[in-house]
């Protein structure tokens, strides 16, 4: 990142004009001074710090930025103001994308796909349908606070029944560690090197099914009565 500090107020106008002008290495220059701008405005908008690498809502801000530098002009005020607005408008955009896909997401799809690690067996009611169903938004909501999406869940699930299993189990056995709970509910992350220790596994395999183990332990430590019921009847089988 360059050393000098943003430049604020009427000099980041002329900056533009010369990048509007066609100055590429300028226009460079802008964005990389102010990326803490785009994690400031991003994180904002999320209510949480983003890390700069493998973070898709990371580059939305950047892509957004550049965009307002695209569009901007006087009329628009301050430039700031404005990339600011732009910024958290795509942001939102795409937070609204994402749930309008999972919300379209099929109680067939979410039985198939979604819960196939559970290994979902049919309902006997529409009553029971629903119930599912409600409960499945509501285990999405709390994936999602530890940037876990269902998309993340199916493909994050281990292939092999075996490894599933032992996954499970590995789950349940830390969802009965209270300070292991709070630690991973406090920081939104597993403490692998921990846990490796505690329950005699490898830091590899925990690694390996991360975002599987943090589901299954947000299934027992939450009120996901049905979710508990094909976790605690996969592990019998």
């Amino acid at each position: 990142m360059s050393g000098n500090k943003p430049i604020t107020g009427n000099s980041v106008e002329k900056r533009l004009e010369a990048i509007q002008g066609g100055d590429l290495d300028e226009r460079n220059k802008l964005i990389e001074d102010y990326i803490p701008f785009v994690i400031r405005t991003v994180s904002k908008q999320l209510n949480r710090y983003i890390e700069t690498e493998n973070c898709d809502e990371f580059s939305i801000g950047l892509i957004a930025f550049n965009e307002a530098i695209e569009k901007y002009n006087s009329d628009k005020g301050v430039f700031l103001k404005f990339a600011e607005l732009v910024i958290s408008n795509r942001i939102k955009d795409n937070l609204r994308k994402r749930h309008q896909v999972l919300s379209e997401v099929s109680f067939e799809d979410c039985s198939e796909n979604v819960l196939k690690h559970l290994e979902f067996t049919s309902f006997k009611s529409n009553e029971d349908s629903s119930s599912l169903r409600e409960e499945i938004k509501q285990y999405e909501r709390e994936l999602f606070r530890f940037k876990i999406t269902l998309e993340d869940l199916v493909e994050d699930t281990p292939k092999h029944k075996d490894t599933r299993v032992n996954a499970m189990v590995l789950s349940e056995r830390i969802s009965e560690d209270k300070p292991l709970v709070e630690e991973i509910y406090s920081k939104r992350r597993l403490p692998i090197s921990k846990i490796a220790l505690k329950f005699k596994s490898t830091v590899k395999i925990i690694k390996r099914s991360r975002k599987y183990i943090i589901s299954i332990v947000v299934i027992f430590t939450g009120s996901f009565t049905q979710l508990q019921y094909w976790v605690r009847n996969s592990l019998k089988g």
